[in-house]
Formats: C-alpha cells, structure tokens, sequence
C-alpha cells in the first residue's frame, strides 16, 4: 500500500479539528499589513487577522506561496517514500497552484498530485476532508481522484457581504457600484463559479433575504443534501451565523453542517459580517 501524504494551502482555512484527523500538511500564504508580512497560520491566527483588519485603516493584501514552499514542505516526505496529494486554492484566485507546480517541475518526480479544487474557504477543505477520509478507509489515490472530480463538478459556494467597502478597495467593483450599493442598503450574493472565480451572482436588500438566497442557490443545484456536507461559514464580526445554520438544518437537511471562519484569503476581499454556504 502506497503511503500517502495529504496537503492544502492556508486559503482551505481547514479547521483544526480535520488537520489534525487526516495529518493534512498546510502550505502558507503570505498576509501583508503595510510593512508587515506574515505567514498565514503560522505568524498570524485567523483571529489575529481579523483583529489587524478591524485596526487597520489599510486593507491588507495576500501573496501566493512560492515554489520554495512546496519544495520544502515535499522534499522530507518524498525522501521518506511518500506519494503526495495536494489540494489548492483555484488557480484562478491564485497563483499558489503553478507554484506547486513548478515545486514539482523541480523535484522532477512523478509522486505529487496537484488537483485544482477550483474554489477557496471551506470549498476547498470540504475535498480535503472527504480525501482525507477516504484515505483513511483504505481507498487508492485513483478512486480518491475520481471523486474529488465528481465532487468538484457539483460543488458551489454562495456568500453575501456585510458592506461593499472592501470589493471596492479590492478592485471586484467599482467605486460607483460601491457606493450606488450602499446608498441602496443592497446586498450582494456572490458565488464561486465552477471555472473557479468569484462573480456577483444576486443582490437582496435585507439579512433575511440575503440568507434565504443563499438557500435558494443551493436548492437550485438540485442536490440530494442529505448525502452531503454544507459548510457554514462566516467572516468576522457576522452576527446572523445561527440563523443561517438553522435554515440550511431545516431546509437542505445535510448529513453534517461544518462551521468555520473565513481566513485572511477570502477574508481580504470580503470584509467583516459576511456570511457563506459551500457544498
């Protein structure tokens, strides 16, 4: 039996509780306040994070891992007869994934598996746990692979935001948009598409609407949830996070709700009090 070993990147922001059962490797992302850079997760919890945001008058950026991170990470495993299985940010969120890339175009071996979750967040920790039970249960690196593809392909991801201030400072929409929104008290949903970037998907005016179209959303998919996990997550400072647990409890019926907080990657763009659903 090949042994294993499994990897995803800060941006998963994969609860301990499931980095812990599955032995995941976490490669880290880079969070930059001014001067400052730190490695997410390891220099910088996810709570400090959002306690530099909410002092910060700057928003702060994000960078990539480099090839030299993966390099590091997989060369002690690989030495010790390992297969490696990395799941990452979507590359089209992200440059991290052809950084592992190119980590393997320099180890020049055939034992690293990249796989694109084509998500971020929860979306994509949600495929590094059912990898990681798998693995667990025996099952091969092939039968693993086919399922994080069948699983990828139904996938979605929906998340509404407290205020437009930081899409506008990020640059997803313009300060027009930003601020005809406000004025409006509008709501945005967005989603994760399936090529693996963000767009605005929806816009609601209230709370209880922004939460009933996150339901919505995922009704849409036509999904039978109770064969799945739903992952409920929200930024700092959300105060509707009960709420929404309980409407997809009573409305989608999952075999488990995981709850989390969104990290400094998806954390960046989406500021305080957003609220999300991944599947």
């Amino acid at each position: 039996m090949d042994k294993i070993k499994l990897f995803t990147d800060s941006a998963s922001d994969l609860p301990e509780l499931y980095r812990k059962r599955y032995n995941v490797g976490v490669i880290p992302l880079t969070v930059i306040f001014g001067e400052e850079e730190y490695k997410d997760g390891v220099t910088l919890s996810i709570v400090d994070f959002w306690k530099k945001m909410a002092a910060s008058k700057e928003l702060p950026a994000t960078n990539q891992a480099n090839p030299h991170d993966f390099v590091e990470a997989f060369q002690p495993y690989l030495d010790d007869g390992y297969t490696i299985l990395y799941i990452g940010i979507s590359a089209k969120l992200s440059g991290t994934l052809q950084s592992a890339h190119l980590a393997k175009e320099i180890l020049q071996t055939d034992k690293i598996h990249i796989f694109d979750s084509k998500s971020a967040s929860i979306g994509e920790a949600l495929l590094v746990i059912t990898a990681g039970e798998m693995l667990q249960g025996g099952q091969s690196l092939p039968e693993v692979l086919q399922q994080l593809e069948r699983d990828r392909a139904s996938a979605g991801a929906y998340f509404t935001i407290d205020s437009l201030t930081h899409l506008v400072k990020g640059g997803r929409l313009t300060k027009t948009q930003g601020l005809v929104g406000t004025m409006l008290k509008i709501k945005p949903i967005l989603k994760i598409t399936q090529e693996g970037t963000v767009e605005v998907d929806d816009k609601v005016r209230s709370t209880k609407k922004a939460l009933q179209a996150l339901i919505d959303k995922a009704k849409g998919h036509g999904i039978d949830f109770s064969q799945r996990r739903v992952a409920v997550v929200h930024s700092y400072g959300a105060d509707a996070v009960d709420e929404l647990k309980a409407l997809v409890q009573k409305e989608l019926g999952p075999k488990e709700i995981i709850e989390g907080l969104i990290g400094p990657t998806v954390g960046t763009h989406a500021g305080p009090g957003g609220l999300a659903v991944f599947f």
